[in-house]
């Protein structure tokens, strides 16, 4: 049987794994894989309190706090549930292959380790996120440079548009060349366009990197 190909999605604040369902579904159907096979995995964030949210608990990967009319998160637990992700990926994908997404809190995650990960993935995908603490992000000088699909919403309330282009800036900045960055007419979600951008994108991705 041939080799496992890893998808790793990470869900936003307040949903669970089966919220991106949409999207591993459309990846696995519209790209197909010829010397390997899919392997899904769509997490569960802990459930914790949340800061901003009046310290209701509901699942969410890490805290995110009011500063000065602003969101900004706690380094903490950021720095904590990246560890244990490390480690998780590490352990479950071994010497595989491995792609990383991730839907706003999610997408926070999917950078990080995208970024941080011993070995990296062979791409990232950043959906309606931002880049959080980068002061806690070591820069790779490995060489790594995985493709990068960075999609974001142009009414989006929560994470303003402009969040996707300081993205980019930073991923740039640590080495990274091969970065998709579009835009869509959506508040803080994704639109059907936009899935159908990300699975040719990822197909290319995958064509190109076996040729």
């Amino acid at each position: 049987m041939n080799r496992p190909l890893h998808l790793f999605l990470f869900h936003g604040l307040g949903a669970d794994g089966d919220d991106l369902a949409p999207i591993s579904d459309l990846i696995t159907e519209r790209v197909p894989l010829t010397d390997y096979h899919w392997a899904v995995h769509r997490p569960d964030a802990p459930v914790s309190p949340v800061s901003l949210n009046g310290g209701m608990p509901m699942p969410s990967w890490f805290d995110l706090i009011a500063d000065n009319g602003s969101i900004d998160v706690d380094r903490d637990s950021l720095a904590g549930i990246t560890a244990d992700l490390q480690q998780e990926i590490a352990d479950q994908v071994g010497d595989d292959p491995y792609i990383l997404g991730g839907f706003s809190q999610g997408g926070v995650l999917t950078a990080r380790l995208a970024l941080t990960l011993p070995r990296p993935p062979l791409a990232a995908i950043m959906l309606s996120t931002w880049l959080a603490a980068p002061e806690q992000i070591a820069k790779p000088t490995d060489g790594r440079n995985p493709a990068v699909f960075i999609g974001h919403g142009t009414h989006d309330p929560l994470v303003p548009v402009h969040a996707a282009s300081k993205l980019n800036a930073f991923l740039q900045d640590c080495g990274l060349s091969n970065i998709t960055e579009r835009h869509y007419p959506v508040e803080h979600g994704i639109l059907p366009n936009e899935l159908d951008d990300i699975s040719a994108w990822l197909g290319d991705t995958l064509a190109r990197s076996s040729s």
